[in-house]
């Protein structure tokens, strides 16, 4: 007897290799005075914060990402170019939350851990199409029956996934501000086929 995990979701793994900058920390403690409420938490008002001339270094750090997961990941002979889109900081304080949501016009979508604590700081990703209408009680959790996915985050920890997948924070322990800096990525270049009509330029 087999069992085959079809068509699984990728949920793409890192670690920034270095300390953030002195000048990196100042910027990113700067915005923390210009947010305003969302559902759960506050986000930076500036939503391109990586173009930040400061943030340069930490924008080609997560790049260098973006290129890794086309590469082990999408795998296409399209000539394309991934960048990052927007890009904001979400503060997190005790008892906080981020609600579970997606990310529209975006092709993956990512997370950079400024400051959390793995005793106490995580992400939530959820199963496509959880809402099933039959329901049963589950004795054993597994890969099939399981409709969300809890991965606990440190500082400097960097993930990237499609940006259909829903996600979210459950409300926050501990009493340290979880920082995070959350972008969107799409491409540049030309998709499809001339013959097939169904070239597109981007």
């Amino acid at each position: 007897m087999r069992i085959y995990q079809l068509f699984p979701e990728p949920v793409y793994f890192s670690t920034l290799e270095r300390a953030l900058t002195k000048k990196e920390l100042k910027t990113i403690d700067a915005y923390k005075a210009k947010t305003h409420q969302i559902e759960g938490n506050t986000s930076s008002n500036d939503n391109y914060v990586l173009e930040n001339k400061t943030l340069k270094n930490l924008k080609e750090d997560l790049q260098k990402r973006v290129i890794d997961y086309f590469d082990k990941v999408i795998c296409t002979s399209n000539s394309i170019t991934p960048y990052i889109t927007q890009s904001w900081i979400s503060f997190t304080e005790t008892n906080q939350f981020h609600h579970r949501h997606f990310h529209s016009n975006s092709y993956i979508s990512g997370v950079f851990y400024i400051d959390a604590q793995k005793e106490v700081d995580s992400i939530t990703f959820c199963k496509p199409h959880a809402d099933e209408t039959i329901k049963l009680n589950v004795t054993k959790y597994n890969p099939f029956n399981s409709t969300t996915y809890l991965f606990p985050v440190e500082t400097g920890n960097i993930f990237l996934f499609p940006s259909f997948l829903y996600h979210g924070v459950d409300k926050k322990k501990g009493t340290n501000t979880r920082i995070s800096l959350s972008f969107n990525v799409f491409f540049k270049g030309t998709i499809g086929d001339n013959k097939l009509l169904t070239e597109l330029v981007l």
